[in-house]
């Protein structure tokens, strides 16, 4: 409902790319608490394994890897969601409190440091041609990744920034998710 949820973590606990101990960073340290995002996700190679033993077994087959993914994750038994393969890219912490951090781009060095698996492609650029530039280079280029996108979300680095922008009631002014052109394929209706 947008407040409380499902606990997922004996299913979050599959997932290979989530350490169980977390290392200690030698110029932060660990909070005493941390709370992170991310988002989990099959590979694409994962998403076709998948409907290939679904077919197999004669069962629906899955849309899309990210619905796949998110119904992994809210399986009762987590043995089902282990053999999924899922992974995950971590992209945010909740809150930086404990840590001398001002940008969104040093936590996500932090994140890397302590064991969390952060995306490799993430950049911080300057100006609005390095962004456009970054963006175009990855519409062209995702084909090429190993798992789906539907885009870049692009946010102001600095927290200072971040917090003179504020949110709504529902999303932060200091990010924006630039979508790419929808993939368009031709197909021949036969009957």
């Amino acid at each position: 409902d947008g407040v409380s949820g499902e606990d997922i973590t004996s299913n979050i606990k599959t997932i290979k790319a989530i350490p169980l101990k977390l290392f200690k960073d030698n110029e932060y340290g660990l909070p005493p608490n941390l709370e992170v995002r991310g988002e989990a996700y099959l590979s694409k190679n994962e998403f076709a394994r998948i409907n290939e033993e679904r077919e197999e077994q004669a069962i629906f087959t899955f849309a899309n890897p990210r619905n796949a993914a998110a119904g992994s994750l809210r399986q009762i038994d987590p043995k089902i969601t282990a053999k999924r393969n899922l992974d995950i890219f971590i992209y945010a912490m909740a809150s930086n409190e404990y840590l001398d951090i001002e940008s969104h781009f040093e936590v996500l060095q932090y994140l890397k440091n302590i064991g969390l698996k952060v995306n490799e492609h993430i950049k911080k650029t300057t100006g609005f041609e390095q962004i456009q530039k970054f963006c175009q280079y990855w519409q062209d280029k995702r084909k090429d990744l190993p798992y789906e996108t539907d885009g870049i979300v692009i946010k102001v680095n600095l927290f200072k920034y971040q917090k003179q922008l504020g949110s709504t009631s529902r999303n932060p002014r200091w990010a924006i998710a630039f979508k790419f052109p929808p993939e368009q394929k031709i197909t021949k209706v036969i009957d």
